[in-house]
């Protein structure tokens, strides 16, 4: 972790640095705030700890983000990096963020360069989101650099699955109403979450959610899931993504008990198609 040194010589922690930024002048460090309880019905046990990052922090990886992770120190944990898509911000996928870090994950989530960098763009950055939270944010002490997964929204949902294909190392992806030109994913070998909207009409299922489902030919484990509703359908998270989206990373990136199928059905689901059962990558 970063660390700057005073007058004195000695080695004062980013924490520290932090409170002395906001009375001096607010200085350009990432400095994280009081843990907190993350609102929603759908919120998981940990207490959140938020860190801002600025794009100079991240040395123009990618553009600011926020870096959300468990109060409990006593463990390390899967790391989950998200990204909006077309012309959106971070605030898109930051409830996921939240989300996500209540239930024991240490989760970046960024915006982009620009808003209207393309889906490989994006996942280039999402690699490079994962190294900062894993090497330099103040979760490193924390975040397991084994345990890596990744999610996206529309355009962000494509960098999502062009992650995943750069890096073999992600164990687990999900792509919200995702948007590519791409529709081959043989190289995604994580197991990939497809979710989509029936009635998308900016990436319509046939062309995107179902077609990279059935494009995913390499990952060890898929699912499709397709819910009534617009591009938009998954964010922020009702509580059908919420639980689907949790029990996905929890079952491959935390070894959690039980399993993420077979995929939920009824009010809101259009169609759903999986390789249940899945075998547990979590640990």
């Amino acid at each position: 972790m970063t660390m700057a040194r005073v007058a004195a010589g000695a080695a004062v922690p980013r924490r520290a640095l932090c409170l002395l930024g906001a009375v001096l002048l607010a200085a350009a460090v990432g400095c994280s705030e009081e843990p907190h309880k993350a609102g929603g019905p759908w919120a998981g046990p940990y207490e959140v700890v938020t860190q801002q990052v600025s794009a100079d922090d991240a040395d123009g990886g990618f553009g600011d983000g926020t870096v959300r992770y468990p109060d409990d120190g006593s463990r390390d944990y899967g790391v989950i990096a998200a990204s909006p898509g077309l012309g959106a911000d971070e605030s898109t996928v930051a409830p996921y963020g939240e989300l996500l870090a209540s239930h024991g994950f240490v989760v970046i989530t960024i915006d982009t360069k620009t808003p209207e960098d393309s889906p490989a763009q994006r996942g280039r950055q999402l690699l490079r989101a994962l190294d900062y939270a894993t090497e330099r944010s103040d979760a490193a002490d924390r975040a397991d650099p084994r345990r890596l997964g990744v999610l996206g929204h529309s355009m962000g949902g494509g960098g999502a699955l062009y992650a995943a294909a750069r890096n073999p190392h992600i164990r687990a992806a999900v792509p919200l109403t995702p948007y590519a030109t791409r529709r081959d994913w043989h190289r995604v070998e994580a197991p990939t979450l497809v979710v989509g909207g029936s009635d998308d009409e900016v990436a319509p299922v046939s062309e995107y959610a179902d077609a990279f489902y059935e494009g995913l030919s390499g990952a060890r484990e898929k699912a499709y899931l397709e819910l009534k509703g617009d591009h938009f359908v998954a964010t922020p998270p009702d509580g059908l993504v919420s639980r689907q989206v949790v029990a996905w990373f929890g079952h491959f990136l935390a070894g959690a008990p039980g399993s993420p199928c077979p995929l939920p059905s009824g009010d809101g689901v259009t169609e759903s198609r999986d390789t249940c059962p899945f075998g547990t990558r979590g640990r």
